[in-house]
């Protein structure tokens, strides 16, 4: 009768509800497996709530950046000569809040029967220096050094590139909030003849042991380490991971020579 009040009550949204464990050993057995269950609840319902905060925030500050740059403009207050880098500045506010918002999208929609996926025989080493040509202005503008490593020959999967960049782009985005100017980022691309890997490395305060478990589970970083250091909304890695599962690979995290982060994803042949 516990248990089944317990339930009823786990159900209707307690999470702290908890069931006296007494025999016999099939009651007991009950009890315990239905206190974890609240207790992992709790936990994944806490991160939850973090990761739609931390995101949320991550919304905002394009949107205040936008905000400011348009009233500036509507008051008259930017002179001329100011208008374009004032505009470029508003387009690339713009591409990162749509960046974002694709990303939830997609992250919403990775468990769906019909998430798009578009799969051919993809050569990795171009989509990797398409990366290096992309980021390489970003990195040099807050005084991060990116270094890009491909094989001298192709390196082809079968696989979607346009989600293969989501990843590395994703990756990348978290790497950059964190490493601070003067410490590197690496992306590497190396491979056998049974798989392709990925690997974004940086020199950022990086992981400790305990963090390689939750490292790609919505909001657990940020809930751990809000108010301790940088740390952004978990959004890049809990997207890339999910893609990753769905092109058919693996993703991991570690820990870099650099003295960061090291996440290797693995792409099968």
């Amino acid at each position: 009768r516990n248990a089944a009040v317990a339930a009823a009550r786990m159900r209707s949204g307690d999470r702290a509800v908890r069931v006296p464990v007494e025999p016999p050993r099939e009651v007991a057995d009950v009890a315990l497996a239905l206190n974890d269950l609240a207790g992992a609840l709790a936990v994944s319902e806490a991160r939850q709530r973090e990761f739609l905060l931390s995101v949320s925030h991550e919304l905002k500050t394009p949107l205040t950046a936008l905000r400011g740059y348009a009233e500036a403009l509507s008051d008259g207050v930017v002179q001329e000569a100011e208008t374009a880098p004032v505009g470029r500045t508003m387009l690339a506010e713009a591409d990162h809040l749509a960046r974002l918002i694709d990303d939830l999208l997609a992250l919403a929609r990775l468990d769906a029967v019909d998430f798009p996926l578009q799969p051919s025989r993809v050569d990795l080493v171009p989509v990797i220096r398409a990366v290096r040509d992309a980021w390489q202005p970003r990195c040099t503008a807050v005084g991060v050094p990116l270094k890009v490593q491909v094989p001298d020959a192709e390196l082809t999967v079968t696989t979607d590139a346009g989600r293969v960049r989501q990843i590395v782009d994703g990756l990348l985005e978290n790497a950059l909030r964190v490493v601070p100017p003067g410490k590197p980022v690496v992306v590497a691309l190396s491979g056998d003849a049974r798989s392709a890997v990925i690997q974004v490395r940086d020199g950022g305060p990086g992981f400790t042991d305990d963090d390689l478990a939750v490292a790609f589970e919505r909001g657990a970083l940020h809930q751990r380490y809000q108010g301790v250091r940088k740390v952004g909304s978990g959004l890049g890695l809990a997207l890339a991971a999910g893609l990753v599962r769905r092109l058919g690979g693996t993703i991991s995290a570690g820990h870099a020579p650099e003295g960061g982060a090291a996440l290797t994803v693995t792409l099968p042949r």
